[in-house]
């Protein structure tokens, strides 16, 4: 197996969360790990504290910078890609994603070249901010479909498949040579535990269908981390699909979006 790679993975404010991840990296079997918030209101840690971690961790952390639509200037991009981040990530946007007051951001997240992981689906209920409404139809793949038609140098990665629109997604990945999944809500916690092989071979039938896939566990907390892999593993084996295909899932194309 080549390298492992966890391409969406988030940091809580949790005591000792770093040193405890790296520890239990060699026995999840994960290389590398994909860190970054979806903001203070979801308890996570600050995109500049993920990057220390990174840093500190080069060999084993690439840190994903939260880029708040509607909240934050294209400007910023510029910053994160100059300090290090290895790709960038959105959630929760004050107005749907193909809007186009933030076609500006996604211009210069593909000027940089890194990769954008994007929440797609319902959002989970977060206490609400004063002039802020949260809109869990602003964030389903189709609302991706403008912009990576518009930015086609941009990959984008949606993640946990858009769930509940899980047709809508993998026609998206099917028609996109730029948009990708990744499987983050497959595990006994997720948007999709109750799914089995036959589900996802619905979703993937075609030619390639899997090099657009990317593994992930979305941990909440560190010790989510091997029972997520854990389970991901029994996926995976239960598809029978060939080890070269498994490959890519687990990390080969995480490694070329990322450009390790």
């Amino acid at each position: 197996m080549s390298q492992v790679i966890d391409f969406h993975a988030h940091y809580p404010r949790e005591e000792k969360f770093v040193e405890r991840l790296v520890a239990l990296l060699p026995r999840a079997g994960i290389d590398r790990i994909c860190l970054c918030s979806a903001g203070a209101q979801f308890g996570h840690a600050s995109n500049e504290t993920i990057l220390a971690a990174a840093r500190a961790h080069p060999d084993r952390i690439s840190a994903l910078a939260l880029v708040e639509l509607g909240i934050d200037p294209p400007e910023v991009v510029d910053r994160y890609a100059a300090e290090g981040y290895a790709g960038f990530k959105t959630t929760n946007p004050t107005a749907s994603y193909d809007s186009e007051a933030f076609f500006p951001v996604y211009e210069r997240m593909e000027r940089s070249g890194l990769p954008l992981l994007a929440h797609t689906g319902i959002l989970m209920r977060i206490a609400p901010e004063p002039g802020r409404h949260t809109n869990s139809n602003w964030m389903r793949p189709i609302c991706l479909d403008a912009v990576v038609r518009a930015f086609p140098r941009l990959n984008v990665v949606a993640a946990h498949m858009g769930a509940p629109w899980h047709e809508e997604a993998s026609m998206m990945a099917r028609m996109h040579p730029n948009f990708y999944l990744d499987l983050t809500g497959a595990w006994w916690g997720g948007w999709r535990a109750n799914k089995g092989p036959e589900f996802y071979r619905y979703h993937f039938f075609w030619e390639g269908a899997w090099d657009k896939v990317l593994f992930g566990t979305d941990i909440l907390k560190v010790d989510e981390l091997v029972p997520s892999k854990q389970y991901h593993d029994r996926l995976i084996e239960s598809l029978a699909l060939p080890r070269e295909t498994v490959e890519r899932i687990y990390g080969g194309t995480a490694a070329r979006l990322l450009g390790l």
